[in-house]
């Protein structure tokens, strides 16, 4: 493991504007040749953690991978965001993105034609985001593109309302009881980027999972989260929210103190995970990377899990 550190991509967004330090750390796989390929790992609003974004960088360098896990709390002061998702936007997570990115790009170990990014509930909204072609235009001229998605349990409240993406994987890795970043948002933002063009998505629901299936154990309630899960909208091509309850688009200020005193509620689940259910998902990930070149090792035997159902989208 490498800690790295490197200046946030800025661009024309009202959360994404303001400049930061950033901190990472670069994990390379030891018995793979190189150049390899890179995943970019962003964070949930819980931030860094071993049994999530380390765990699926040991896993990626198993199979072959390098892992670039992003911490978009640290430096700008921030433990976690779980309580108050303005403390660090979804838009500056998607400029740590594209600046780990370039950061890479610039690494003669890393395959610059197979670097994609994964992240898991607000890092797996960030990832989402990093697909849709209108963005690309705020940019302010960066060049570069991601090769490949995935996004697992992701917000999908605010949805793009032209969800064209650039043509690149996506992969939609949903839990079925999830109370958070509901699973049917995501699948409905799935079929219209798939009805926009992108005929490289698939979608796999598992319908016994919560959110944050990751953490082995029981259900637990997180009481102080801020649940955005009724405050659905669409992104307008200039940055607006169109909010059909309200019937009108507003500036991202205005949107984020109106959800809060009109649909923003507290309180989600997460959990629940088990040593299966993780260990068979993780094996559909590293299934899906090697479908694209992006991993070496194959999953194990009995890698399809049955209380998953896969979606085509």
């Amino acid at each position: 493991m490498e800690s790295v550190s490197f200046d946030t991509l800025t661009f024309e967004h009202p959360a994404a504007c303001r400049s930061a330090r950033v901190l990472g750390s670069l994990h390379l796989p030891m018995q793979a040749p190189s150049p390899f390929p890179c995943m970019v790992i962003l964070t949930s609003s819980a931030g860094v953690q071993r049994h999530r974004e380390h765990y699926y960088a040991q896993a990626l360098n198993d199979a072959g991978c390098a892992a670039l896990i992003v911490d978009s709390f640290t430096g700008r002061g921030v433990r976690r965001t779980v309580a108050d998702q303005s403390l660090v936007s979804a838009a500056q997570m998607e400029g740590d993105a594209f600046a780990a990115l370039a950061l890479l790009r610039a690494d003669p170990r890393i395959d610059p034609d197979r670097i994609g990014v994964m992240g898991v509930s607000k890092g797996a909204g960030a990832t989402l985001n990093a697909a849709i072609a209108v963005r690309q235009g705020w940019r302010k001229g960066f060049p570069h593109l991601f090769d490949l998605h995935v996004a697992i349990c992701p917000g999908a409240t605010a949805q793009h309302r032209d969800p064209t993406t650039h043509d690149r994987p996506i992969y939609f890795m949903l839990a079925g009881r999830d109370d958070y970043t509901p699973a049917p948002l995501a699948v409905g933002y799935a079929e219209r980027m798939r009805a926009a063009g992108n005929r490289r998505i698939k979608v796999k629901v598992y319908g016994g999972a919560h959110h944050g299936w990751e953490s082995i154990g029981p259900v637990f309630d997180i009481r102080d989260a801020e649940n955005w899960s009724c405050c659905t909208n669409f992104i307008e091509d200039d940055g607006r929210h169109f909010v059909v309850a309200a019937d009108r688009a507003m500036s991202e200020p205005d949107y984020q103190r109106w959800a809060r005193q009109h649909c923003v509620t507290r309180g989600a689940r997460a959990g629940g995970g088990t040593a299966e259910l993780k260990a068979r998902a993780t094996a559909d990930l590293i299934a899906f990377l090697c479908s694209h070149g992006f991993a070496v090792a194959k999953p194990p035997h009995g890698a399809a899990i049955r209380e998953a159902t896969t979606v085509s989208a």
